[in-house]
């Protein structure tokens, strides 16, 4: 038998995929989402706020994000066709989509909306989430649901979800969440109503508090580089390896969160707040916080015109600023 032909490229769609990567890697988030504190490893929010390492979104990643926005815009169009169903997916007092802050506005949350008149409850009203996954994870959904019952099968599923779900509910003041996870394009759809845990809401609530204003990383999920989270995670070559933060005013030692109302960082240095676009870059006094340098400090100047290391390589480096920073 004739060997089948190998797949040949199309340099018109890798094009494509190519454009979609600059279009899909913006800049960091500003703040901490409500959606990534429930995570296992503490440290992994603390390095998200702190634009420690650049993530960047492949081609297929991004068209899974596209696909979930459209799916949640399918699922809510449909779920409108039910009689009696109200489901708001627009804050009327703001014309944007329902928003909750915390901590100074460092800590923010979207909700997908506000639904009431779902036949389950009728007169209750319930936050709405619209997820959209692989098959492979719906099915699993599908058998907590049935295995567990509707109301514990969100927080065995996926913690993160739930977490943002009892976050989203403490904001609203509800205590019904209402999720529909369905397959991308929105052929099989799985739902699970989830009840308030005030609890756990208040302590990842303090947890975001930890992450957001301190300046030393909290414990990480494993000291193991190999642990299969720590493998996949985005930080992984800064939390275990030697590779230094990037370098930017929420790297750098004299930068601290400001609860001021508007997410605002402050320049301990300068004596002044930094203006967002400014963060991304800092000036030529920054120095590294000493928690973020894989090493360990031995000497510093008293006003912090160097800081000297030694590495978790054994190699000595001075920390002097972008221009004349080096290493030995």
């Amino acid at each position: 038998m004739a060997p089948l032909p190998r797949s040949i490229p199309d340099p018109t769609l890798e094009a494509a995929d190519r454009a979609l990567e600059v279009k899909g890697n913006r800049k960091p988030g500003p703040r901490l989402g409500m959606g990534v504190i429930g995570d296992e490893c503490a440290r992994k929010p603390f390095y998200q706020i702190r634009w420690v390492s650049p993530v960047f979104f492949d081609a297929p990643s991004i068209k899974r994000f596209d696909d979930g926005h459209r799916t949640e815009d399918l699922m809510a169009e449909r779920l409108r066709l039910v009689q009696g169903v109200t489901l708001l997916t627009v804050d009327p007092e703001t014309g944007r989509q329902f928003e909750f802050k915390d901590h100074g506005g460092h800590f923010r949350g979207f909700c997908d909306g506000k639904i009431i008149g779902i036949l389950q409850a009728p007169r209750t009203w319930h936050v709405w989430e619209g997820k959209c996954t692989n098959e492979d994870k719906q099915k699993k959904l599908e058998k907590l649901k049935a295995d567990l019952g509707e109301k514990n099968a969100l927080r065995a599923w996926d913690f993160n979800y739930y977490v943002q779900a009892v976050l989203y509910m403490h904001y609203t003041g509800f205590d019904r969440h209402y999720l529909t996870c369905a397959s991308p394009g929105g052929r099989g759809t799985v739902s699970v109503r989830t009840e308030a845990d005030p609890a756990e809401a208040m302590r990842h609530i303090a947890k975001a508090r930890r992450v957001i204003f301190s300046d030393v990383p909290p414990e990480r999920v494993s000291s193991d580089p190999s642990f299969f989270k720590c493998r996949f995670c985005d930080f992984s070559e800064v939390c275990h390896g030697s590779r230094l933060p990037q370098r930017n005013c929420r790297t750098c030692a004299f930068a601290e969160a400001v609860e001021d109302g508007e997410g605002s960082w402050r320049c301990a240095r300068h004596e002044d707040k930094i203006p967002l676009d400014f963060q991304y870059t800092g000036c030529g006094d920054h120095r590294f916080n000493p928690n973020l340098v894989p090493g360990e400090q031995i000497d510093a100047a008293p006003d912090a015109s160097f800081i000297s290391y030694r590495l978790r390589d054994g190699t000595y480096w001075v920390d002097e600023g972008p221009q004349d920073g080096k290493s030995t």
